[in-house]
């Protein structure tokens, strides 16, 4: 458990983070273009989505960690 805190959900924040960024910034004609963020609209909200999935996945597995460590230094 403390393999998948410390390195793998690191990595599936990103990768999550990744995705939502690639969804909001292609728009119907399949061109990237990070302008379609600022244009409003589902590609703003999936950015957001983005921010706050990734950010929230981090910081859930960095307290876990952070609670397993404690638990397991106080016998």
């Amino acid at each position: 458990m403390r393999t998948y805190l410390r390195y793998i959900n690191p990595l599936v924040a990103l990768a999550v983070l990744a995705l939502c960024v690639y969804a909001g910034s292609t728009p119907e004609e399949s061109v990237f273009r990070l302008k379609a963020i600022m244009d409003g609209g589902f590609a703003t909200y999936f950015l957001a989505k983005g921010l706050f999935c990734s950010a929230a996945l981090f910081i859930l597995g960095q307290l876990l960690l952070h609670l397993m460590d404690k638990n397991a230094s106080n016998p």
